[in-house]
């Protein structure tokens, strides 16, 4: 396979710039969100140590095959299903077996796996495979989102018992507009950005995952990753990522090769979807020009502002920012993401 070494530098050198948003804390009626120390910029990882990382996008939706005016009619309905939390489809549930079984013969030691639940469903067959628990990151959480809207972890351990509800996250929830902001309660796609700056850092520098093999079962546009890791100005150099399709990739010595892209899901996976297609951020609805605008934005601020994750919203608290689905994610606003 064709090799494409990248640098990481660049990573490693961004300052925390403070953050203007604010937060809301997602972990259901208990309100405590956990916290862990977050390393400190000028740290490196460890000297030699490899971390591999198996980058796999959600299974087809079943919003997509049912059709979306379908899925947020049943919505209507029923106050337990929202619009951007759909399941997945039949053929995404057969995808998801079949890249668990891909994936066995990998010596995998960590699953960390987005809140959403068909990030959940895709990871599911995996971690009965292997006997690894889910460690559920909103760090790996789709573009953006209302975290709100989410069930809490302790909600989806009834149907998800893999989930390690002692896992403390590297995220317990993402940075949102405040109540005057554009979007009350949505994180800001600048901030999604930086969330991929955030994360790229700590899956070379937190120890738990540091010269480890983890596979992470998320969204189309943690592609970002990828740029993340290299310092690139461009999310398009990302690629795409197919339905259950697998970016493999490592670091070692402040460098990352990227050994297979996930555009092509033919050699593992034979349920094929004509709904919910390869998607990159040439595919947004948002224009690419503006989208790598922001991306430098993203690079010149830095990772995340974790400091400010801990405190409570006051409009969270309150109550002022609603708990509705209105919005619009990422995967709507973009082609069959």
């Amino acid at each position: 396979l064709c090799r494409l070494k990248l640098e990481l530098a660049p990573l490693f050198t961004c300052r925390v710039a403070a953050s203007t948003w604010q937060v809301m804390q997602t972990n259901g009626q208990d309100r405590e969100l956990k916290t862990r120390r977050v390393v400190n910029a000028d740290e490196t990882p460890k000297a030699g140590a490899r971390t591999t990382i198996f980058l796999v996008r959600h299974g087809d939706r079943y919003d997509y095959e049912c059709g979306k005016d379908v899925w947020k009619a049943r919505c209507t309905k029923n106050s337990f299903v929202k619009p951007s939390d759909p399941p997945l489809s039949a053929t995404g549930h057969q995808q998801a077996r079949e890249v668990a079984a891909c994936l066995q013969k990998k010596r995998i030691d960590h699953i960390l796996v987005s809140p959403y639940l068909r990030a959940l469903q895709t990871a599911q067959p995996f971690a009965q495979l292997t006997g690894l628990p889910l460690l559920v990151d909103f760090a790996l959480a789709e573009s953006h989102q209302k975290p709100s809207v989410l069930p809490s972890v302790a909600q989806r351990l009834p149907y998800f018992p893999e989930i390690d509800e002692d896992y403390i996250p590297m995220m317990g929830t993402v940075v949102v507009d405040g109540a005057d902001g554009p979007e009350p309660g949505v994180e800001p796609r600048i901030e999604h950005m930086r969330r991929m700056i955030f994360l790229a850092k700590q899956l070379t520098m937190d120890q738990r995952f540091s010269g480890k093999t983890v596979v992470l079962f998320t969204h189309a546009a943690s592609l970002a990753l990828i740029a993340a890791f290299s310092g690139s100005d461009a999310l398009d150099s990302a690629g795409k990522l197919a339905p259950c399709g697998i970016c493999h990739l490592f670091v070692e010595g402040g460098k990352t090769t990227v050994v297979a892209h996930g555009d092509d899901n033919s050699a593992y996976v034979t349920a094929k979807s004509n709904f919910t297609m390869p998607w990159g951020f040439v595919d947004s609805a948002e224009p690419l020009d503006s989208t790598n605008r922001m991306w430098t934005r993203a690079l010149q601020f830095g990772p995340t502002d974790t400091a400010i994750l801990g405190q409570m919203s006051s409009e969270a608290e309150s109550g002022t920012l609603a708990d509705d689905d209105t919005y619009e994610p990422e995967s709507l606003t973009a082609s069959k993401m």
